[in-house]
């Protein structure tokens, strides 16, 4: 039995309990294990008392030191050789005994134990029975032990699943609610009809077999009666499954369109920071892998539970009739399989939880191998081979972990099948020996055959539905886990946007990305005043674009804080600031839409305006190339779907400028806007920004300082640092890192 213990140095904590002991005679440890189950159980509170070696004895409870563990268990065996005491324990709930421990890793003896606020000593007669039994009857105590063990955590596990079923089923047919109820009342049927029929087949066969011996023509017309109702019967079965079967799909649909819709929504106003965590981002590939199928899953397992369950309530009812042993076999032949099915899930869950991080590599390969962005390197350099090798070596390997748990599985259905067999074929017999006697007519034999057969895929499918709902609950797990990441918070008010009247201010700011432990900015203090337009430059790696995306309030500074005006940017706020600002960014977005619907986008709030995206095209200079398409503004870009038209790396820049002027923002943040422009449009870029920075604050980063020369102040970054600020001119006179880099990019 682990105890709960604080964070200080092993061998001090045994020495301050032994000093507690000496001086107290007692002291309390909190049970954290099931190794003793079910005298004791985890968070009882166990009564330790110090007691010399020798007079301990075998079938005491002790609190020892084993192995760097302290555990809590019972003394099987032990020796005096020569006044060194060597003890053997074992947990009640334990196949195999712990290593030896000698008297002195011994802490006490559990005397008592306290439970839901109330105390037990291990004195009672109860306890001391048992204590009997396990030592001298340990070959049945302790097979018992672990079966009651298995069961009452089978049993938990059940209801536990159930329980997050509901909840689960609640968010997941939240615009389900009427087709859920219509699916429900379906599976009821589903689970009565069959059994109608079997016992109108029932009464039919004792019929025509009294009519046989009695020859009595009056009960002529009971049989026609009950040769229509079991066709009215069987009609209505066939009529509720094919209805169950269009029900059923529109169900699906509708929770596919409400997860999808769960998750879109979520994943765009996810915390930034988690979409560029490694291990937040296996959590999002678990959750955005199991959307497509795990939801309706668990809801069509939900429904099978229900219609198993009405199926076999009717079956034991049925069995009770004819022989209550029946019910009994049946059970017993079903429990092992559905002990191992839920064991395997979770075996498998925590598998899958393991093999994520290789899953997402063997994804990105596989996204390699078949994308447009990597298509050309892949031809050119000739690397597919390379890029095949990865994927299928990560492919074979996790192949290889998920069969090794699968070949375990099917060993133990085979047993557990194995099982469930010979006590059906005993039923079987059995039943056959109360016909014999003629306990029973031959319509119940043929009602016993008809209902075992149904009744043992019906109890199956209900142990199996039960097993289903564990594991779909598992995975659906990490769904609702990715809804419960910290989120953008949204404000949906008429707040005015942002608009700056004196100054965005860093005030010693410095950052630190999540998954590393180095900064990428320290202790950065800037002013950009309203209305003017800084520039940034700096190497490669420098933390230019960190700090446009503190600006824009993807993440919030480690230390420090950055103001717009009196206003602390800060998660809460984040939203609204965003409204103010445009912004290109280095690695913009290609949007497989139509040319009008690209710029629009910077601004989709608001009905789309085509003489605002002409005029944003006119200035990112991409105007003329849009009208000479086929289809003009209007033409689909991109090569993804049928009509599009595949534009330059240039021209795409062009447009993602095209849709942040046309947002018209107060604040323009602008991260390398013309590394992929050619000279001539670099030019009329430049003077565009010259125009458009007139009355709106600016931030410029670029590599090119043809583009930054008009400035109104520039700084210089290097490692994460500001190592130089002032405009052009001011730079250049001082003959530092700035004329350095711009002397050297001039030359070439």
């Amino acid at each position: 039995m682990n105890e709960k213990q604080s964070n200080i140095d092993r061998d001090e904590f045994l020495s301050l309990t032994a000093d507690i002991l000496d001086a107290e005679n007692h002291i309390h440890f909190n049970s954290g294990g099931i190794s003793m189950f079910p005298l004791l159980k985890a968070g009882d509170k166990l009564h330790i008392r110090k007691t010399e070696i020798q007079n301990l004895s075998r079938g005491d409870i002790v609190v020892c030191t084993i192995n760097q563990k302290t555990i809590g268990h019972r003394i099987i065996d032990c020796k005096n050789n020569k006044g060194n005491y060597e003890y053997k324990t074992q947990g009640d709930n334990c196949a195999k005994p712990d290593p030896i421990c000698s008297g002195d890793a011994i802490i006490g003896i559990v005397t008592g134990f306290t439970r839901n606020g109330k105390s037990y000593s291990l004195q009672r007669s109860v306890y001391r029975l048992f204590r009997f039994l396990i030592l001298y009857f340990s070959f049945i105590v302790r097979p018992s032990v672990r079966i009651i063990f298995a069961v009452s955590r089978l049993i938990a596990k059940t209801k536990e699943s159930i329980g997050n079923s509901y909840t689960n089923i609640q968010l997941i047919g939240e615009n389900s609610k009427r087709l859920i109820l219509i699916n429900s009342i379906i599976a009821l049927s589903q689970g009565i009809l069959p059994f109608a029929i079997i016992y109108c087949l029932k009464r039919l066969i004792d019929l025509l077999t009294k009519l046989h011996s009695t020859h009595d023509a009056s009960q002529l017309t009971g049989l026609e009666m009950l040769i229509a109702a079991t066709g009215f019967v069987f009609l209505l079965n066939l009529i509720i499954n094919s209805w169950g079967n269009y029900v059923r799909e529109k169900l699906s649909q509708s929770i596919s369109l409400t997860i999808y819709a769960l998750l879109h929504s979520k994943h765009p106003h996810l915390d930034y920071q988690y979409l560029e965590d490694p291990e937040q981002q296996d959590k999002i590939h678990r959750a955005t892998v199991e959307a497509g199928f795990r939801p309706n899953k668990l809801v069509q397992a939900a429904l099978s539970l229900l219609r198993s369950t009405t199926a076999a309530i009717i079956v034991i009812v049925i069995m009770f009739n004819i022989h209550w042993i029946i019910v009994v076999i049946l059970t017993l032949g079903l429990l092992p399989g559905l002990y191992m099915k839920v064991r395997f899930s979770r075996m498998m869950y925590k598998l899958q939880k393991e093999q994520t991080p290789k899953e997402r590599q063997a994804y990105y390969y596989n996204q390699v191998l078949t994308g447009i962005p990597f298509a050309k390197e892949l031809r050119l350099f000739n690397t597919a081979k390379v890029f095949s090798s990865l994927f299928n070596t990560i492919q074979t390997t996790l192949n290889r972990e998920k069969n090794s748990i699968h070949k375990k599985q099917l060993f133990s259905e085979l047993i557990s099948q194995s099982v469930a067999i010979i006590l059906m074929f005993g039923s079987f017999g059995f039943v056959s020996v109360l016909a014999i006697k003629g306990s029973i007519t031959i319509g119940t034999v043929v009602l016993f055959f008809l209902v075992f057969q149904r009744g043992f895929i019906i109890l199956k499918e209900l142990f199996q539905s039960v097993s289903s709902l564990y594991e779909d609950n598992i995975f659906f797990a990490d769904f609702v886990s990715f809804l419960h990441l910290p989120s953008i918070s949204i404000t949906q008010n008429d707040e005015p946007t942002t608009i700056i009247k004196k100054a965005i201010t860093c005030n010693d700011v410095s950052f630190r990305y999540p998954s590393s432990s180095r900064l990428a900015l320290q202790h950065i203090s800037i002013t950009i005043p309203a209305g003017k337009t800084i520039a940034l430059v700096g190497a490669n790696g420098s933390g230019k674009t960190t700090l446009v995306k503190l600006l824009c309030g993807f993440y919030e500074p480690s230390q420090g804080t950055i103001t717009f005006d009196e206003t602390v940017l800060t998660a809460s706020n984040q939203t609204q600031t965003r409204k103010g600002i445009t912004a290109v960014f280095q690695d913009f977005a290609l949007y497989n839409m139509t040319a009008a619907e690209n710029i629009w986008l910077g601004d989709s709030a608001k009905p789309l305006d085509m003489g605002k995206v002409q005029q944003a095209c006119i200035v990112a200079g991409i105007d003329r190339s849009l009208e000479m398409l086929p289809s003009g503004y209007q033409n689909m870009i991109g090569n993804f779907f049928e009509k599009g038209e595949e534009l330059s790396i240039g021209q795409w820049q062009k447009l993602a400028i095209a849709r942040a002027f046309y947002r018209n923002s107060n604040i323009v943040l602008m991260d390398e806007p013309s590394s992929a422009l050619d000279t001539e449009t670099e030019i009329q870029l430049i003077d565009s920004l010259k125009t458009l920075a007139k009355d709106k604050t600016v931030l410029i980063v670029s590599h090119r300082f043809s583009t930054i020369q008009w400035v109104d102040c520039i700084y210089v970054m290097e490692n994460g640092s500001i190592i130089e600020s002032g405009n052009h001119d001011e730079l250049m006179n001082r003959k530092g890192n700035y004329f350095r880099m711009y002397t050297t990019q001039k030359s070439l």
